[in-house]
C-alpha cells in the first residue's frame, strides 16, 4: 500500500472548453426548445460523412408555434427510416387508422421486408405490452394476404377511396372484395415501404394465403372451458377460409372438398360439447389439433402454401398457469398446446 501511496499522481492538463459551432469528433449537435419564443432556431445536424442520409437533408428549421407532432416531422432526416404522422396521441393505435384520423402514428411499413428477408421458418417477437406486436402483425396480414381481410378493414370509411378518378358513385358500385383490396391500397400509399422498396412491394402485396389467430381469449375456468375457447378461436380463422371457398366455387356445398367436411364435423362436436357439463369437453384433448390439421390441410391444398401468424400466443400457458385447476389438468392443457404448437411448425 505504500508504494501504491507513493506513486507519482499525473497531472490533469486543462484545454480550452471548445465553442458548440466548432468541428469536433462527436456527430451530434445538443438540440434546445426553449419555453418561449427566441429568434434562435434550433437545427439538427449530423456528420456529412454519413453515407446513408443526403447532406442536403441533414437540417430544418423550426418554427416555435409548431405542435410536437410537427417537430417529429421537421427534425426527422429525409431518409430516415422511421416517419411519424398525425398529432392526436391515443393508448391504442391500430394499423387501419389513416392519416386522416389524425392519430399519432409510426411508419413501420419496413418491417414486412424485414419479416420477409430474415425469417426462414418461424420466429417468435417477445416484447412487453403496448410495444406495438399486434401492430405489426395486422400490419403483416394486410400486406401479405390475398384474402379481402374485410374485418380488419371495416373501420375505414368507404370515403377514403374518393379521389381525382374515383366518385362516390363508382364507390357504392363496387363490390366487397374491391371496396377491401383499394382500402389496403390505401394504408400502404405513401408507406416508407412502397418508396423505398418498390420492386419488393409490388411482388408481395396481397399475394399470400395468411392464417392469422388470435388466441387472446383462449383462458377458462376448467380445462373444458379452456379447450372449448381454443377451438373457438381456430373456427373464426377456418370460417373465413371455408366462406371464401364457397364465395369462388358455386357448386361448393354439393362437391364439398373432404377437408371441410371434417372441420365441419369437428364444429358441431365443439358445439355438442359445450352444451354439456364441463367435464366432458375436458375429455377431448385433441380436437384442437385435429381443427388445425384440417385446417392446414384445406388451405395448403386449394391456395397453397401459406403464412402462419399467432398473436397472443402466450395467453394459453400464462392462463394456465394462473388458473385454479389441479395438477392433472393444468398438465394436460400444457401438452395440448405443445402438440399444437409442434404441428404448427412442421
Amino acid at each position: 500500500r505504500k508504494a501504491v501511496d507513493e506513486l507519482p499522481v499525473p497531472r490533469k492538463r486543462h484545454s480550452p472548453a471548445k465553442s458548440p459551432s466548432s468541428t469536433g469528433s462527436s456527430p451530434f449537435k445538443l438540440i434546445s426548445f426553449p419555453a418561449s419564443p427566441t429568434p434562435e432556431q434550433p437545427t439538427l445536424s449530423l456528420p456529412p460523412s454519413s453515407s446513408s442520409l443526403p447532406a442536403s437533408s441533414l437540417s430544418a428549421p423550426a418554427t416555435p408555434n409548431q405542435t410536437l407532432g410537427n417537430l417529429a416531422e421537421v427534425y426527422r432526416p429525409s431518409g430516415s427510416p422511421i416517419r411519424v404522422t398525425g398529432t392526436k396521441v391515443v393508448t391504442d393505435v391500430s394499423f387501419t387508422d389513416t392519416d386522416a384520423t389524425g392519430v399519432c402514428k409510426v411508419d413501420k411499413s419496413l418491417v414486412c421486408k424485414g419479416f420477409w428477408d430474415s425469417i426462414n421458418k418461424a420466429a417468435r417477437i417477445c416484447l412487453p405490452r403496448r410495444s406495438g406486436k399486434t401492430y405489426n402483425l395486422t400490419q403483416l396480414l394486410l400486406f401479405f394476404s390475398c384474402m379481402p381481410e374485410q374485418a380488419k378493414v371495416k373501420t375505414m370509411p368507404d370515403s377514403l377511396l374518393c379521389n381525382g378518378d374515383i366518385t362516390a358513385e363508382d364507390v357504392a358500385q363496387m363490390d366487397l372484395a374491391t371496396k377491401c383490396r383499394l382500402k389496403r391500397e390505401r394504408l400502404f400509399e405513401d408507406s416508407l415501404l412502397r418508396k423505398l422498396h418498390p420492386k419488393f412491394y409490388h411482388e408481395h402485396f396481397m399475394k399470400y394465403p395468411v392464417l392469422h389467430i388470435n388466441f387472446s381469449k383462449c383462458k377458462g375456468d376448467t380445462l373444458g372451458n379452456f379447450v372449448i375457447n381454443l377451438c373457438g378461436a381456430l373456427e373464426l380463422v377456418a370460417r373465413v377460409w371455408i366462406n371464401s371457398y364457397y364465395s369462388q366455387h358455386s357448386d361448393a356445398k354439393s362437391a364439398m372438398p373432404v377437408e371441410i367436411r371434417k372441420l365441419e364435423r369437428l364444429f358441431e362436436t365443439v358445439e355438442r360439447i359445450s352444451n354439456e357439463p364441463e367435464d366432458t369437453a375436458a375429455k377431448y384433448k385433441t380436437i384442437a389439433l385435429r381443427i388445425f390439421e384440417a385446417l392446414s390441410s384445406f388451405v395448403s391444398n386449394y391456395y397453397g402454401r401459406y403464412i402462419l401468424l399467432v398473436d397472443e400466443y402466450d395467453i394459453p400457458f400464462t392462463g394456465i398457469y394462473l388458473a385454479d385447476w389441479d395438477k392433472k389438468d393444468k398438465k394436460a392443457a400444457r401438452n395440448i398446446m405443445k402438440l399444437l404448437y409442434q404441428t404448427m411448425l412442421k
